[in-house]
């Protein structure tokens, strides 16, 4: 049997309420070359009745016996799949028809590109027919870089990239809980470029059940940005100047962790964090310290005099 050309990689965990419109999202492209790995992760849902409900060769279900991080998961279906490239799509989000066929395209045209993402659009309870357009992300190589050393620009639901680099590079890192992507990306860029598509060719949803919705997740997220943020200052393939800017990012984000503990009371981490930034950059740590303060200051409310 011919391998496929691209495999469809999703892991989902409890997810019926917006599995079908994904799924039925990717059975709906122009491309039809492609197997379709569906991780569920231990749901306790109807999720494995609604993949069971779909009558498609091309989807491959797998189940894990207990439920895994993020990380673990995808990589799980990452060793299952046959194609040359991989897409990734999240269980609550949706691709446009044409998204394979424009990746694939760009992926056989430059075999010096190794990843392509693409610009994305947002979406709510009121339904994919209200999308709102997303930023759209610098479009090479370059650029794209240059804008990862101080933030992910680029959204995972939107990723195809090539099976063999990934395999290489061990697949996603399983020691990040929310930030494999942005690890990924500067992994992969070490060796390969990156692309990006200017049309969106996903939509992002929004809802309150997303991991950035849950109470605790900002110190341990910005930890793992941290550690993507601090790997970046060393990477010989930056230049001298994204270099600086990922170092300017992570004593940002010490920062910031040392704002958050602050907010619980976690004064031992707090003061840790400022050290930390201070030693990363000292006038860069003193400059936005001041200004964070300044902004505090502006946001309290006036007093009131009895």
């Amino acid at each position: 049997m011919t391998a496929p050309r691209v495999s469809v990689l999703m892991s989902v965990l409890n997810g019926e309420a917006y599995l079908g419109d994904a799924i039925d999202s990717i059975l709906g492209q122009t491309f039809p070359d492609f197997e379709f790995i569906i991780v569920d992760n231990g749901s306790t849902d109807r999720t494995a009745a609604i993949i069971r409900g779909y009558d498609d060769a091309r989807i491959v279900p797998v189940t894990n016996r207990q439920t895994l991080s993020l990380s673990q998961s995808l990589n799980v279906g990452l060793a299952r799949a046959k194609g040359i490239y991989v897409a990734r799509l999240d269980a609550d989000d949706v691709a446009l028809p044409d998204r394979l066929s424009r990746q694939v395209a760009v992926l056989d045209a430059q075999p010096e590109v190794a990843l392509v993402a693409s610009a994305w659009t947002t979406f709510g309870e009121d339904g994919i027919a209200q999308m709102v357009p997303g930023p759209v992300p610098p479009l090479d190589h370059g650029a794209i870089l240059t804008a990862l050393a101080t933030r992910n620009v680029l959204t995972h639901s939107s990723i195809t990239f090539r099976r063999d680099v990934a395999a290489a590079l061990g697949g996603y890192d399983e020691t990040f809980t929310y930030c494999m992507d942005y690890d990924l990306y500067f992994r992969i860029a070490a060796t390969h470029r990156l692309a990006v598509i200017e049309e969106p060719l996903v939509a992002v949803r929004i809802h309150g059940n997303q991991i950035t919705r849950a109470p605790d997740w900002q110190i341990p997220r910005s930890r793992e940005i941290l550690r993507v943020a601090d790997a970046a200052r060393t990477l010989s393939f930056l230049t001298a100047a994204e270099r600086r800017r990922a170092r300017d990012h992570a004593t940002r984000l010490c920062l910031r962790l040392a704002r958050l503990s602050f907010r619980k009371l976690h004064l031992l981490d707090a003061t840790g964090w400022l050290i930390r930034a201070l030693r990363r950059a000292p006038a860069t740590a003193i400059c936005l310290a001041a200004h964070s303060l300044r902004r505090d200051r502006r946001a309290e409310p006036p007093a009131h005099h009895a």
